[in-house]
């Protein structure tokens, strides 16, 4: 194989190397950022937000949006075939070439949202299971403060809505907040069964992984072991056969 060849085709490996590398660190934290996108994109449209919580909003899209552009232009860069890798990802370029027009806003949640359906395979991991809960309480708080509308309502804000969101998926239920429409109370269902799953799920994780570190030890004891007998056995052979003990 020509040398030049040789150069681009290690080139390209290292690339792709990077670029699967970068996607697995950055998959989490974007996906918290997609979740954190639907409060901020639907706020304004369904709440009544004073001026100044409604700049807020659109401050944290136009940061989220931002971190976005970032993300699409470091890996751009370094994936090996760059146009292939556009045309891969041409809903997410649109998007960011796009940022201001109202239903390509929207688009990135669905974008982000279809990335989350498939990493649901992955719930087996603490790290997916803590962003997977974030998530729920994200959309459960969304939900509830777009519903809960009328006099005798307790959940008033969306900070309340996340107040009760947490302390619902906790299974806690202080009772301090609960929402009194059919659909608010839907969502606390989901909201509490998700939340035992949730936790019966961190729980198995910390049992797995205490258990596998237990066998760990164990193996490396045994291994520890099994060496130190080699080297007695090594020293019993050197004494009886003194000529090729050093071949031993």
């Amino acid at each position: 194989m020509p040398k030049k060849t040789k150069d681009k085709t290690q080139d390209t490996a290292r690339r792709e190397e990077l670029l699967h590398r970068v996607e697995r660190y950055t998959e989490l934290p974007l996906l918290i950022l997609a979740f954190l996108m639907i409060p901020l994109l639907i706020g304004p449209w369904l709440w009544k937000l004073p001026p100044q919580q409604e700049s807020l909003f659109h401050a944290f899209d136009l940061l989220i949006w931002a971190i976005f552009a970032i993300d699409l232009i470091i890996k751009v860069a370094i994936a090996p075939h760059r146009l292939q890798y556009l045309r891969r990802h041409w809903l997410e370029v649109l998007v960011v070439v796009f940022p201001l027009v109202r239903p390509l806003r929207i688009l990135r949640v669905f974008i982000f949202g279809s990335r989350a359906w498939v990493g649901m395979r992955r719930l087996v991991n603490v790290d997916f299971l803590l962003v997977y809960g974030i998530g729920l309480v994200i959309i459960a708080a969304t939900i509830v403060a777009t519903v809960e509308r009328g006099p005798d309502v307790t959940i008033r804000t969306f900070a309340d809505a996340v107040y009760w969101s947490i302390v619902t998926i906790t299974t806690v239920g202080y009772g301090d907040m609960v929402p009194v429409t059919w659909a608010g109370r839907a969502v606390a269902v989901v909201l509490m069964l998700g939340g035992i799953a949730f936790f019966s799920g961190v729980t198995a994780n910390l049992a797995s992984f205490l258990i596998r570190r237990k066998d760990t030890d164990k193996e490396n004891r045994e291994i520890k072991q099994l060496l130190k007998e080699v080297a007695g056995l090594r020293e019993e052979i050197a004494s009886l056969h003194p000529g090729p003990a050093s071949q031993v």
